[in-house]
């Protein structure tokens, strides 16, 4: 079935991306209010502007800068904490549970007219997994949420840093290979999967 389909276009599934990315954002955002201290959140954003506004200045030196904007991020993941929970549970829910039962769609999935089909018969939960905690930044925020709650500052900072960065380059890796002939990414290939347009 995989094969008799047409691959999905780049654009279609960055659209895709984008839509099920604001549901998400909204639906943690929305959840997390109650949990969440706002102006306290706010107040240390604008300390790590400030620090960063005094390190361009010259008025603090690298190691300075550093501590302390390793001790703002530190204290910011803590008071983001249940945000962060709360986006797991979600991303877990949407992209593995919800888009499994919906023959590999997602809400943005389904507007834009794609699904994600197996190499290997039906769509199994250890695909849509493996999927999700490479695709949808799952794994850097169940790192990011552990992290925070059971390490040191300066662990936390590093292992959050390094993992980011993998992220990063995990990421526009795919966005490259999501552009060739094939269009499967990291996360495709390792699933055996694949992503096709059905309209």
């Amino acid at each position: 079935m995989a094969k008799e389909l047409k691959k999905a276009s780049f654009i279609k599934r960055l659209c895709a991306y984008a839509i099920d990315f604001l549901i998400i954002l909204m639906a943690t955002s929305i959840l997390s209010i109650p949990f969440t201290d706002s102006e306290k959140v706010l107040e240390i954003q604008k300390e790590t502007n400030t620090v960063l506004q005094q390190y361009q200045a010259g008025e603090i030196m690298p190691n300075e800068y550093l501590s302390r904007v390793s001790d703002v991020y530190y204290r910011l993941g803590r008071e983001s904490g249940i945000n962060t929970f709360i986006e797991i549970i979600l991303g877990i829910l949407y992209y593995v549970v919800f888009q499994l039962y919906n023959k590999g769609q997602t809400i943005g999935k389904k507007i834009m007219g794609i699904k994600i089909v197996s190499d290997t018969g039906d769509l199994s939960m250890n695909q849509m997994i493996f999927r999700a905690f490479i695709s949808n930044t799952i794994l850097l925020n169940i790192i990011n949420f552990g992290f925070v709650t059971f390490a040191g500052r300066m662990v936390y900072t590093g292992v959050l840093s390094t993992f980011t960065m993998l992220q990063y380059v995990i990421t526009f890796i795919s966005i490259l290979l999501a552009t060739t002939t094939e269009g499967r990414t990291i996360h495709d290939r390792i699933a055996h999967t694949r992503v096709v347009s059905i309209k």
